[in-house]
């Protein structure tokens, strides 16, 4: 799990603030990665989903409830899946001898293949060495 963050002036007041959220776009784990099956004739796969639910672990602590995430996948053909479309959840987390804390999680609904392929994230990708 990561922690993406913006800038936005998206409020009634129209200030601007910082905003944090916690997102999960693809496991770490390879093993995770092979078991994704890419159909026959295709070289994508672009959102894949685990067969249970699960609890999610962060900082130590993890969630109250169970959530069958979808990830971005793979592709075999050197390009790259990345979130296409997403919504806003909040997720409860309980911490041992600590309590609870919620957050608010970016909660992936489809995820799209594409040929540029840069680091999330990377403010400099778009930039060409001179």
């Amino acid at each position: 799990i990561g922690i993406s963050s913006r800038v936005t002036n998206d409020n009634r007041k129209c200030e601007m603030k910082k905003e944090k959220r916690l997102c999960f776009i693809q496991p770490c784990l390879t093993n995770m990665l092979k078991k994704i099956k890419i159909p026959k004739g295709k070289t994508c796969q672009p959102t894949f989903q685990l067969p249970t639910a699960e609890k999610l672990a962060f900082s130590g602590c993890s969630t109250t409830q169970r959530y069958k995430l979808t990830f971005c996948g793979v592709c075999l053909d050197k390009r790259c899946c990345i979130p296409n479309k997403s919504k806003m959840i909040t997720v409860q987390f309980e911490c041992p001898n600590e309590g609870f804390f919620r957050w608010k999680m970016m909660w992936i609904t489809s995820c799209v293949c594409q040929r540029i392929c840069s680091a999330p994230g990377d403010i400099f990708s778009q930039l060409k060495l001179l």
